[in-house]
């Protein structure tokens, strides 16, 4: 009898005759998740698994806290918008009286303020932007001292500070670049505003606060200057009333020159080596002597040339300002001209003027302080107005004959 041959017997299971063989678990393996009979599902490790869900309470919830928002939001919006409607109109307001009282030069936000601060009215920034919709050109609120009440709307107050308006007089004057002071009081006078006493008066004494001002009055006095504010009388078109003094008027040419003088070009001037003045003294000399704007950065450069190096060149000899010394209107500069013994007469003293020679409009200012980089040192003006340049006396001398061949051809 043979025995039994227990490798013949193919076995792929771990079960034999009923009995369970455990295998080695394969640690790399991980479980598989055996159903346990839960309804809901589960990891890996059995742990069922679970989901976020918004419920009814919650959605209705936040419903309400969003509308509620929306309403208080609109409950604001709503109180603002009646509060100002009521500030403008003064629909409701408890009555107040206050003076107010408006000096020289009013701007309306000095008036707003003023009206805020005595309990007039709510929102200044409101009376603002209403009055500057409201008023003219050349319309301003006139200085003086009104009584004034809460009851009144923005239409009244603004007619209160402009009284006898409908009376007054508007004129239009403008004022070409280049115009001397002197022009500037006769331009005045001749469209029915001030006196040339009180014009004069306003431009030594007058107090106004500005910058430029303060640095123009802190400086050493030229005694040899013809006019205190010669170069910032600012060139421009101006809308004036008959009836405003002297110093009125001189203010708002002032206040534009302001305007243009922007900190970065005082932060510049500082670094610069010259002053403000000396700049306008620039100015005025490009202005007279540059018949095109394009030919401004040249003669600038000449100007800046000729200071730079005052032991080679210590004049500027510029025929502009024989004019000025003489005070005269005229094309031909004879030699004894030249000779005039005056201090804003470049040919006879060295350096810059006492002051500028003339108010010189902006692209004059902008390009004294922005010349451009050139080795010239001389300039001629053809009859056409162009300008011819030499960094020689040999060059210049030779665009002179070219500049006299033309005039007698003319």
């Amino acid at each position: 009898m043979k025995p039994k041959d227990n490798t013949s017997t193919s076995v792929n299971s771990t079960a034999i005759r009923g009995i369970v063989r455990k295998e080695t678990p394969d640690p790399a393996r991980k479980p598989v998740p055996v159903a346990t009979g839960r309804k809901k599902p589960v990891d890996e490790t059995g742990r069922e698994l679970k989901y976020k869900t918004r419920s009814t309470v919650y959605s209705v919830t936040i419903a309400v806290v969003y509308i509620t928002l929306i309403l208080i939001a609109s409950a604001f919006l709503s109180f603002f918008i009646l509060s100002v409607g009521n500030d403008i109109f003064a629909l409701q307001k408890t009555e107040r009286t206050a003076e107010i009282d408006l000096g020289k030069y009013p701007t309306v936000i000095d008036v707003s303020n003023e009206l805020a601060d005595k309990g007039i009215i709510r929102y200044p920034w409101v009376f603002r932007l209403y009055a500057r919709r409201k008023l003219d050109d050349g319309q301003e609120f006139i200085p003086g001292t009104y009584t004034v009440s809460s009851k009144q709307n923005y239409d009244s107050l603004i007619n209160t500070f402009l009284a006898k308006t409908g009376e007054r007089q508007i004129v239009t004057v403008m004022i070409p670049e280049g115009y001397t002071v002197d022009e500037i009081i006769d331009l005045f006078i001749s469209e029915g505003i001030g006196t040339k006493e009180g014009f004069v008066d306003a431009i030594e004494n007058g107090q106004y606060d500005y910058e430029f001002i303060k640095r123009l009055d802190s400086a050493p006095k030229n005694p040899n200057r013809r006019y205190r504010l010669e170069g910032y009388l600012f060139p421009d078109t101006y809308y004036f009333y008959t009836d405003w003094s002297e110093e009125q008027v001189i203010n708002k040419l002032l206040d534009n020159f302001d305007t243009k003088m922007a900190k970065e070009y005082y932060t510049f001037i500082d670094k610069s080596g010259y002053t403000l003045d000396q700049y306008l003294m620039i100015a005025s000399l490009i202005q007279k002597e540059a018949y095109f704007t394009s030919d401004m950065e040249l003669v600038s450069s000449v100007i800046h040339n000729r200071l730079k190096n005052p032991k080679a060149y210590p004049k500027l000899e510029c025929d502009s300002t024989v004019l000025y010394a003489l005070n005269v209107h005229k094309t031909d500069i004879t030699a004894s001209d030249l000779e005039y013994n005056d201090p804003y007469n470049t040919y006879v003293y060295d350096g810059l003027m006492p002051g500028p020679i003339c108010n010189p409009g902006w692209s004059a200012i902008y390009t004294a302080m922005n010349p451009a980089e050139t080795q010239y040192y001389y300039f001629v003006s053809r009859v056409n107005g162009e300008m011819l340049y030499g960094k020689t006396l040999a060059e210049h001398n030779k665009n002179v004959a070219t500049v006299r061949a033309e005039q007698k051809k003319n």
